[in-house]
Formats: structure tokens, C-alpha cells, sequence
């Protein structure tokens, strides 16, 4: 309940100091994070940073299939990639459940008001951003495809 209360607090000094009309939650399947974050890698020469997990999970409910391809690094670094000591499956389903336990409270905050968008991520960037564009009402009439472009 402390995580609740704090949270809470915050939240109500934000809405005293800012106009918050939306706040959106980006949700991916668990399976899909723990795979994502497990298959991290660095280049120890370069340091370009790289994905070997390929996502590809059938949709529940009548869902589509959830499909995101690795992020492999070119061949001068295959045999030079590192991974993080803290990317194990334990350690990652802990920051899980510490992101959800201090969460929650945040999206019960906006989700009693009103404010809360719940986008269930289905898949990449490629496959994302145009749905997300959608749930929002926005039109990308360039076809950008992420937020940065």
C-alpha cells in the first residue's frame, strides 16, 4: 500500500501543476518482453546494440500472431557481442514485477478518471505506430512510422 499512496500523491501534484488529457499505456505480452529483454546483446568493438529474440506468438482470443524479427548485428560483430550479467530470466521477471507493483496504482490513478489508453503493442514499430496513430485519432500522412521521424 506505500507504493499506492506515493504513487497516488504524485500523480495528484502532477494534475495540480499540468493539464493531462491522456496517458497511454504501451503494453506487450509478457512473453515477449522476458524474450526481448533475454535476447539483448552490445557489440564489445562498436557498441551498436542488437536483439537476437524472434518473436513470433499466436494471437489469443482471435488476435492476430504477434510476429517481432531479431535486430541481428552485421557479421563484423557476430562473434564480438556481449550480454548484459543482468539479463537473465530471473532478474528480468523481478524488474516485471517491481515495474508492475509501482505501476498499477499509477494506471487505477488514470483509469478511475478517464484518461487511460491501454494500446496492446502488436508487435514491432512497423506494425505498431500506424495502430497506435489510429487508437489517437491522428493521421501520418508521411507514413513515418515512429515518433522520432
Amino acid at each position: 500500500m506505500e507504493f499506492y499512496s506515493s504513487n497516488n500523491l504524485i500523480c495528484e501534484i502532477l494534475e495540480g501543476v499540468t493539464d493531462i488529457d491522456l496517458v497511454i499505456n504501451l503494453k506487450l505480452r509478457e512473453e515477449a518482453l522476458l524474450a526481448k529483454c533475454i535476447g539483448r546483446r552490445k557489440c564489445s568493438q562498436c557498441g551498436g546494440n542488437f536483439n537476437v529474440a524472434s518473436i513470433d506468438i499466436e494471437g489469443e482470443n482471435g488476435a492476430p500472431r504477434m510476429y517481432m524479427p531479431p535486430l541481428l548485428p552485421p557479421p563484423q560483430c557476430e562473434s564480438k557481442l556481449i550480454t548484459r550479467a543482468d539479463d537473465t530470466e530471473e532478474v528480468v521477471k523481478e524488474r516485471l514485477r517491481v515495474y508492475h507493483d509501482l505501476c498499477e496504482p499509477v494506471e487505477d490513478f488514470y483509469r478511475a478518471r478517464g484518461k487511460l489508453l491501454e494500446f496492446n503493442l502488436p508487435g514491432g514499430i512497423p506494425e505498431s505506430w500506424p495502430k497506435l496513430l489510429q487508437a489517437l485519432n491522428i493521421e501520418d500522412p508521411d507514413n513515418k512510422r515512429s515518433a522520432a521521424a
